[in-house]
């Protein structure tokens, strides 16, 4: 099962963005993220922190990202995310097209986040907000599912069902899937959708499902 945290009270109204990077918090165990502009000034956010908490951290590490940037180190110029692993906490900032980023605090001792889950943010936060991401940043179209598995002995984690609309769809394995991309502790499923469109499902160690292509969806809908 799941478990759920309060999201703390918040100082402006809920809004398509604060969705998503709710969405983004829950896919990746993240105590709080929000999207910052290139001032400094938090768009909007989600999480369990206060808000002048969130807001603080998205303007700092903004910051942080600013100079990274400006200095033109060498090897350094087009970082376009940083990850900071602190005694306390844990940070990510993920940088998007119009100066834009995503800053996070995440658990202690946090340093990786699914790369999948933040690209699906991206992807969304950038047509909610009208930005073009390139495709290279927003990287292949994984998105989160919900996925029922067997509960044959022995199969609790092999997927039979999938999440379309209002109704559970079954769906077929055709194999494993294994890839570079994925790690030890993921699960990886070469699978095929009622509507005859062969897909890719990882389980992440969170338990979250993700689709490769999640454009399949609609047409198995």
């Amino acid at each position: 099962m799941t478990s759920r945290r309060r999201s703390a009270d918040r100082d402006q109204s809920v809004s398509p963005f604060s969705a998503i990077l709710s969405r983004l918090c829950e896919s990746t165990g993240a105590l709080a993220a929000a999207l910052v502009d290139a001032e400094g000034e938090t768009v909007d956010y989600a999480g369990v922190l206060a808000p002048y908490e969130i807001k603080v951290v998205a303007a700092e590490w903004r910051i942080v990202l600013a100079v990274v940037h400006e200095a033109r180190i060498r090897g350094f110029r087009h970082v376009t995310n940083l990850s900071v692993r602190a005694k306390r906490s844990s940070y990510l900032i993920e940088s998007m097209p119009d100066g834009y980023a995503i800053a996070m605090r995440l658990p202690r001792h946090c340093f990786a986040v699914s790369r999948r889950a933040l690209s699906e943010a991206i992807r969304d936060l950038g047509r909610e907000a009208g930005i073009t991401v390139p495709e290279a940043r927003a990287g292949v179209h994984w998105a989160r599912v919900r996925i029922r598995t067997s509960s044959a002995p022995g199969a609790s984690r092999r997927p039979e069902s999938i999440w379309v609309g209002d109704k559970w769809s079954p769906i077929t394995i055709l194999g494993r899937y294994q890839a570079r991309d994925l790690s030890r502790s993921e699960l990886g499923y070469l699978a095929r959708l009622a509507s005859g469109a062969e897909v890719f499902l990882v389980r992440e160690p969170l338990g979250r499902w993700f689709m490769d292509n999640a454009a399949a969806l609609a047409v198995d809908g």
